[in-house]
């Protein structure tokens, strides 16, 4: 793995454990050594990504727009992976990109961007709700959506924060039944793809 992944990681770690950093957790969760870890969080102090403050550290704009830019870019390749089943599309203008080929307004793309940016977990350790296996749980971090499908989703109390399981899996890409603040859903495979989760350990 180069020094800028392991870097992009390691701030991906400082955002999911609220600005703290231990590196003998660090390197465990991120299968890195603890010497290649100390050497991203050299190079992102030195380019000026973070700043310490007392035991903390805090994100620069740099910092914060190098890690938006990361999200961008991780989402752009599950969309195409699962929600579209497409090929990966090169970008040079990421605004044009998602209003011309996957139907964004700009308020809509906006809206996303700030959901990005509030997930307050590693932008890896999210899935699209399909990837689960019947039993599983998750927690929804956000939706791939406009806004006309986020506040469908928020009327059936599918919001971010709130814990999933999967009860069902119909075949060939078939509804995905799921149990939700004490009421079970059948959700169709379209929208389930655009539900991202972070799974969580236990199961049913």
């Amino acid at each position: 793995m180069n020094l800028e992944k392991i870097l992009i990681e390691l701030l991906e770690f400082i955002t999911a454990n609220e600005g703290k950093l231990n590196l003998d957790e660090a390197s465990k969760k991120l299968n890195t050594s603890k010497e290649e870890l100390a050497k991203a969080l050299n190079e992102a102090l030195n380019r000026g990504l973070i700043h310490k403050i007392d035991e903390q550290f805090k994100f620069s704009i740099q910092g914060e727009r190098l890690l938006e830019s990361h999200r961008e870019e991780y989402l752009h390749r599950m969309v195409h992976n699962y929600v579209e089943e497409t090929a990966l599309d090169r970008v040079r203008d990421w605004d044009r990109h998602w209003c011309l080929r996957h139907g964004f307004d700009l308020e809509d793309l906006n809206a996303l961007r700030g959901d990005l940016k509030a997930i307050p977990a590693r932008i890896e350790e999210t899935t699209p709700l399909i990837t689960l296996s019947e039993g599983e749980r998750g927690k929804i971090v956000y939706v791939y959506g406009g806004r006309g499908l986020i506040r469908r989703l928020a009327d059936m109390g599918l919001t971010p924060g709130v814990e999933i399981v999967v009860l069902r899996k119909a075949l060939l890409n078939g509804p995905v039944e799921v149990a939700v603040r004490g009421t079970n859903l059948a959700l169709g495979y379209g929208v389930a793809r655009r539900v991202f989760v972070k799974r969580v350990s236990q199961h049913v």
